[in-house]
């Protein structure tokens, strides 16, 4: 019998400990590599801030949605919006991003960070983001949080924008501007990654964290048009939430 999700997290209400800035790539990348280590630092009591760092317009979910791409995990492999019969026009970029963006907010949300502290970058982020730009977006929030902890995925991973934000941590730890940077690894990659570890915790404290992550899964599945939302992180990789859901491990790298 599977672990019943409570409807509410047990979370503290007012976090009393040091920052710690999560910097994310792309919508889902919160929860897929990281939803141990965020859920673990708000259980804990943690001042927990995340940062969105790009718009995700290049994703090829959005030409799925629009039927002009086939997609495996939709049960009908093509989507037919108007003047098809499902129940949405096609998508414009800016309501795909803005799909992606809700998807993102509830997440973060099912993970415990308050609101308040759940940032989009509308007016900054680009669709890709430069090791310069990382660097730029970086020090702004390293100069919000001057004694926050930062991480961002790291900067070995296959992915650009991912690459690119690792890098720049990277650099500005290397130089000694921040002294408590982290860097989450891809489940792929964690176990060759060099010096990367498995993030571990607690029993109970996984346990709980492990409902969190659950919950915020189903912000990426959700599908009902009519409010915007689309389902895109599982139009994209249901296999590597499916992961999540398991339990599978996170990995971190601890040391520029």
């Amino acid at each position: 019998m599977s672990t019943p999700i409570p409807a509410t997290s047990p979370v503290p209400a007012a976090p009393t400990g040091r920052p710690v800035v999560f910097v994310i790539p792309h919508a889902d990348d919160e929860v897929l590599w990281m939803w141990l280590i965020i859920a673990h630092h708000v259980l804990a009591g943690r001042h927990v801030v995340t940062v969105l760092a790009s718009d995700g317009a290049s994703s090829t979910v959005h030409s799925c949605l629009n039927g002009t791409r086939a997609n495996g995990w939709w049960p009908a492999s093509w989507h037919y919006p108007a003047p098809g019969h499902e129940r949405y026009a096609p998508l414009t970029t800016a309501e795909f991003v803005g799909g992606r963006d809700a998807e993102f907010v509830d997440s973060c949300t099912a993970l415990g960070v308050r609101p308040e502290d759940i940032h989009l970058e509308t007016g900054w982020r680009q669709t890709e983001v430069t090791v310069d730009r990382a660097r730029e977006l970086i020090l702004r929030w390293h100069q919000t949080y001057p004694d926050a902890g930062i991480y961002t995925t790291w900067w070995g991973d296959t992915d650009p924008t991912h690459a690119a934000l690792g890098t720049a941590l990277r650099a500005l730890a290397l130089e000694g501007v921040l002294t408590d940077a982290r860097w989450a690894v891809r489940r792929a990659q964690g176990p060759t990654a060099p010096g990367a570890v498995e993030y571990l915790v607690a029993a109970d404290l996984r346990a709980q964290a492990l409902r969190m992550a659950r919950c915020a899964v189903q912000a990426y599945r959700a599908w009902a048009p009519e409010q915007g939302r689309y389902a895109i992180g599982y139009h994209s990789v249901p296999n590597e939430f499916a992961a999540v859901e398991s339990g599978g491990p996170v990995w971190i790298v601890k040391n520029p």
